[in-house]
């Protein structure tokens, strides 16, 4: 998931490391230890190891500016990757398992489990934005191209999509609106040559779907990842279409925000509700990751328009 530079500098330097991960490699571990090698040289050439979070035998506990984020990633490949907020609230994702491969860590931090799916292997990495990679190897051209990602979300949350690829995990802001506290990036893949393969998300209920566009000219293997953080105020609030028409109106609809007839520039935030209400739309702000009151200027630079028509339900 991605996380505003801003965010990364308040991160501490320092990590709590600890959790529920299968061991490291051992030393001249015959076969499986070679295919755990070979599928960690693999996914860390496309990752790199400067993001992920130190190895453990658990999982990695991150102190940020607003709380601490724990990420768990699993022993096996049925497990689910975890990441939990300090209010106790957490994300998890279902790796596209079809055997329950156990996992190995290697010194970096990056768990693999190979042959977890037919000419696939899978991996997790905990990273230090406080988040959780879930990677997918496709092996050779039998591998398949799509996969699915089943999201366990927290009671009133929802996904959000956020016009470049990925979605924002939202939930109430308090008594109107829905504030992001989580995020999921939009999809990459490489080939075993550094090039992008073509890559992009459907969402499936609450399930999220990965489709990797191999062709004639890929060259194995391919590694592509969802990434998601949850715990962390993004800086997004979203309004439904009854919410928005308030604004439009010169309405206030929550305390944080500007009064709607606050002009900036020529612009005031009920004159882009009213575009919003007119094309059938809805409005969204940036905001401070508190809650804290806007000025008509932050307000008027952080809003815009998002609609309902990309697998969200919000804008309704």
């Amino acid at each position: 998931m991605k996380i505003k530079n801003s965010v990364r500098a308040a991160l501490l330097t320092t990590a709590l490391i600890s959790g529920a991960v299968a061991p490291a490699f051992a030393a001249g571990g015959g076969a499986a230890a070679s295919m755990a090698d070979q599928a960690v040289a693999t996914v860390q050439k496309a990752t790199g190891t400067g993001d992920i979070a130190g190895a453990s035998t658990t999982g990695s506990v991150m102190a940020t500016d607003r709380g601490i984020v724990t990420v768990t990633t699993p022993a096996s490949a049925e497990g689910r990757v975890s990441v939990a907020a300090s209010d106790g609230s957490a994300v998890t994702m279902a790796l596209p398992a079809a055997v329950d491969a156990a996992g190995s860590t290697s010194a970096a931090g990056t768990t693999v489990y190979p042959n977890a799916a037919a000419h696939t292997d899978l991996a997790t990495q905990a990273t230090v934005d406080g988040g959780a990679r879930a990677l997918v190897t496709l092996k050779n051209a039998d591998a398949p191209s799509t996969h699915r990602f089943d999201l366990g979300l927290p009671e009133g949350a929802t996904l959000i999509a956020d016009g470049a690829g990925g979605y924002d995990i939202v939930m109430s802001a308090g008594g109107a609106g829905a504030v992001a506290r989580g995020h999921i990036d939009a999809p990459w893949a490489k080939d075993a040559n550094g090039k992008a393969v073509p890559t992009s998300y459907k969402l499936d209920g609450h399930t999220l779907v990965q489709t990797i566009e191999t062709g004639p000219d890929t060259a194995y293997p391919v590694v592509a990842d969802p990434h998601y953080t949850w715990g962390i105020i993004t800086g997004t609030v979203y309004f439904n279409k009854s919410e928005t028409k308030v604004i439009a109106l010169g309405g206030s609809v929550v305390s944080w925000l500007p009064h709607p007839a606050a002009e900036v520039g020529g612009r005031s935030l009920a004159g882009i509700a009213g575009y919003a209400v007119a094309t059938d739309q809805c409005i969204k702000f940036k905001v401070n990751p508190g809650l804290a009151p806007l000025s008509p200027s932050m307000a008027l630079a952080g809003s815009g328009i998002y609609g309902g028509s990309a697998g969200d339900g919000y804008c309704r």
